[in-house]
């Protein structure tokens, strides 16, 4: 009979001082990615003072966030037919490209691509580290090390604000991202010399060319294209543009457009293997579920950590590093709940637990941050803050442990792909949603308070603190509360976001993650994740609740 094919084919496992050295390699990698997504929270306020403007507050998170999600289905091709350590360095030298040129810009806009080519390369940072692990990690030990990674990563959001006060207090905000370069150095060393994964033969053996042709490039192309469209739709109406204007109409109709080009592109049979999505991911329920509770559980928080600094420090008169203070609660609730949730799933080997407590704590602190105002006191908003980082940590691990037991082998690559994407695809739509609605409330509250005059509009573009010293003496306290309430609006979108995810987590099947060559080695009964074929001397996924395998080898519901 034959072995079961499994998520633990071609794993060997290195001694614990390689592995030792190769998750501090990683994890520093993932810092950093980490760090660069929430080291701008408290610089913000001053970067919007030197470039004197608070319309692109979103596009230096967006930049960022933008390249991070439109390319991460192609990288993971990439990865899926490249040596993962060598796509692997080539994102990180990427990344810090971007971040010199971010240290050195002299405008906005070149702040804006900066963060773009930063993020592009980011892009192929979390999810290769995901899978360098599970190159070297049996799937029953692996929630573990991931919550590790997680927890790294939590770490960085951490470190980030505090780090970015501490510079902006002791020299410019240039250098948050200027520290990426000599740690970036470190990542390279200690991944070229101690990070070895195992190449599948039958990529091996496939010529430059071969591999090429296997690459989805008109899809990409359709997709980026799409997610620029509708990003700079979102970001732009309601704000710089009301929402019947042609150019903002054109945009979603592009994006809408660019968007069917690309599932048609998934569809057709011409491009076969070159195919972004393979047919056992698009095919099945709980991995698009998944991705569902990914986007939901994910977009809300960077919403979060966007704008309750500029509240600290433009409502309540904070400094940036008591801003970053005021912080902690929330990536710190994420960071305690990530490790214990990656506790939770390894002991009771189900990812489901914890989607739920992610989903419940989410939406109790996502609401509880929608009712704080200018009054609130400190503890409120820190118990608010601790509560909601507390759930998204509990769900924020859980849907690449859904596509690493539910998938077979050869897609696990793309499937953790898939959930990086909807994770930073989801974090790039709705920080440009929130700031449409701040631009938007903003503009709402503070127009009738203003001094009639041709450079209102113009002036509701600067940045807050700007805008508030240009008020009337007597308008100062109303337009504060203003600005507050326009800031709080936008915690609505985590709210949503979060009771949305209860779909996912009640939905997605109860699979163990188990390891099937020990149970069966110890002549157990086999895996749920494993249906042998004793005639054929074959073997496919199976997944409980009445399935089948399609002539591709593809889980179909009956």
């Amino acid at each position: 009979m034959a072995l079961p094919e499994s998520d633990n084919v071609g794993i060997v496992k290195p001694n614990a001082a390689r592995l030792s050295l190769v998750i501090a390699g990683i994890c520093l990698a993932v810092f950093l990615a980490g760090m660069d997504q929430t080291i701008l929270a408290t610089a913000i306020p001053v970067i919007s003072v030197e470039f004197d403007t608070s319309a692109d507050f979103g596009w230096w998170s967006n930049a960022y966030l933008l390249t991070l999600s439109a390319f991460q289905l192609f990288y993971g091709k990439l990865y899926s037919l490249f040596p993962i350590k060598h796509v692997y360095l080539i994102a990180i030298v990427i990344f810090e490209i971007g971040s010199l040129v971010c240290t050195t810009a002299p405008t906005s806009i070149a702040l804006i691509i900066g963060r773009a080519i930063a993020g592009l390369g980011a892009a192929r940072v979390f999810s290769g580290s995901v899978l360098i692990l599970t190159k070297l990690i049996p799937l029953a030990q692996r929630a573990a090390y991931l919550g590790i990674m997680s927890a790294a990563f939590g770490l960085a959001a951490i470190v980030g604000p505090f780090l970015g006060a501490a510079i902006l207090q002791s020299s410019t905000w240039r250098w948050c991202f200027g520290i990426n370069l000599p740690l970036g150095a470190v990542t390279v060393v200690l991944c070229f010399f101690f990070v070895h994964t195992p190449v599948d033969p039958s990529v091996k053996s496939l010529s430059l060319v071969q591999k090429s042709l296997q690459l989805d490039i008109p899809g990409t192309i359709f997709m980026a294209g799409s997610l620029i469209c509708l990003l700079m739709a979102l970001q732009w109406g309601g704000a710089t543009y009301p929402w019947s204007n042609g150019r903002i109409i054109a945009l979603f109709v592009v994006s809408g457009v660019l968007a069917c080009a690309f599932l048609a592109t998934q569809m057709t049979s011409f491009v076969g293997k070159a195919r972004t999505i393979p047919s056992s991911l698009a095919r099945s329920r709980d991995v698009w579920l998944a991705g569902t509770y990914a986007i939901c559980i994910n977009g809300g928080v960077y919403v979060a950590v966007l704008f309750l600094p500029i509240w600290f420090q433009d409502v309540r008169g904070r400094s940036p590093l008591s801003s970053g203070e005021m912080l902690t609660p929330l990536v710190a609730g994420y960071v305690v709940a990530s490790i214990v949730a990656g506790g939770i799933t390894s002991g009771f080997k189900y990812y489901n637990p914890a989607m739920i407590i992610g989903t419940v704590l989410s939406v109790a602190g996502s609401a509880l941050l929608t009712t704080i105002n200018i009054r609130t006191s400190t503890a409120r908003v820190v118990g608010y803050q601790l509560v909601f980082g507390f759930g998204i940590g509990f769900g924020f691990g859980q849907p690449s442990y859904v596509v690493q037991t539910l998938l077979p082998a050869a897609d696990v690559p793309m499937g953790v792909t898939f959930i990086t994407l909807v994770q930073n695809l989801s974090a790039s739509i709705f920080v440009a949603v929130a700031q449409s609605i701040f631009q938007g409330e903003m503009h709402k509250r503070l127009e009738p308070l203003l001094p009639r005059s041709p450079q209102n509009s113009s002036l509701l573009l600067a940045a807050l603190p700007k805008i508030l010293s240009s008020m009337p003496a007597e308008a100062q306290a109303t337009s504060k509360g203003a600005i507050s309430d326009s800031i709080i609006r936008t915690f609505y979108v985590a709210l949503g976001l979060s009771c949305a995810s209860i779909i996912g987590a009640l939905l997605v099947k109860w699979v163990p993650m188990r390891d099937p060559y020990k149970e069966q080695n110890s002549g157990s009964l086999q895996s749920p994740n494993t249906q042998t074929d004793e005639k054929l001397g074959k073997t496919a996924p199976n997944v409980p609740g009445n399935q089948t395998s399609d002539s591709d080898g593809v889980n179909v519901e009956k």
